[in-house]
């Protein structure tokens, strides 16, 4: 486990699929990542990296050139360990490499660089894919922090909204169906008041929630009776996604910015040619970032 901290904060990162498991005010002692309970063990992860893939492939299988090849849930780079490149007191940089073992499943020469870097207001993330080989090269990116949701006797999850900041028409969803793949449409998200979408463990029940609209800025999850609140900078990322455990009534919620979508309900995708996926082409690199600002 790697520590990074300033005055205001300090984080812990698991060299483990580079995943945040802890950001946590010095003012208070607040952890702001979701940790799990023992007796109740609702999910085990924190703040896992998705890459390559979002979400579940069709037939658990993707393909790329005519060759179908395997892929789990969210990708594997979550699964499997980065090395720390470069490390200060308040910055850490993680890679992960293509070898034998990725090339089997997902025939490229990539690396994954994630940065985490806290700031005086928060945690800057920031993420380079690059493409070592000879081919264009298809990638979906996404980042699944999972934020602890407080309650107490004054308070409960239904307290807790989301503010979308620089949206400038109606809030939409993708369609999902069956869960977890989409189902080709756009609808009205109708939970949505204007920009701000109560929560509900009833609206999240049905499950994934993932936010059409392309030019979200921030994102601000926030209670009218606690204290604590979070803002995400995701000006960089074209989906934004709502989840909590369904029918759990889980006390955290994932905000999720997502560069790449779950596959669309049918046969095993080309992923040249996915809808939301990311080319770089041969020796080029794509550059992702997002912040995560307490408050």
């Amino acid at each position: 486990m790697i520590t990074i901290e300033n005055d205001q904060f300090k984080a812990e990162i698991n060299e483990f699929g580079a995943e945040l498991t802890h950001l946590i005010s010095k003012k208070d002692n607040f952890d702001y990542i979701w940790n799990d309970v023992p007796e109740v063990k609702f999910w085990k992860r924190h703040a896992p990296i998705l890459f390559p893939a979002i979400g579940r492939s069709n037939g658990d299988s993707y393909e790329v050139n005519g060759t179908i090849y395997p892929m789990t849930q969210h990708g594997f780079a979550r699964d499997r360990d980065f090395i720390v490149t470069t490390q200060s007191t308040s910055q850490v940089v993680f890679t992960q490499e293509a070898n034998t073992e990725t090339r089997a499943v997902y025939p490229f020469d990539y690396v994954l660089e994630v940065t985490y870097t806290l700031q005086s207001d928060g945690l800057h993330v920031a993420a380079v894919v690059t493409n070592n080989g000879a081919d264009e090269m298809p990638f979906a990116l996404g980042f699944h922090p999972a934020f602890n949701v407080t309650q107490n006797a004054d308070g409960s999850f239904a307290d807790y909204s989301l503010t979308l900041k620089g949206v400038k028409g109606p809030v939409e969803q993708f369609g999902i169906g069956p869960v977890p793949y989409r189902d080709g449409t756009k609808k009205p998200l109708t939970q949505a008041k204007g920009d701000v979408i109560p929560l509900t463990h009833e609206f999240l029940d049905d499950g994934l929630v993932i936010i059409a609209n392309s030019d979200i800025e921030e994102a601000t999850l926030a209670s009218s009776s606690q204290p604590h609140a979070v803002t995400l900078d995701v000006h960089e990322f074209p989906y934004l996604t709502i989840w909590s455990p369904e029918h759990e009534k889980a006390p955290f919620i994932c905000v999720e910015p997502f560069a790449g979508l779950p596959d669309q309900t049918g046969e095993p995708t080309d992923w040249l040619h996915k809808a939301g996926n990311n080319i770089v082409a041969p020796n080029a690199s794509k550059d992702f970032a997002f912040t995560i600002l307490p408050h």
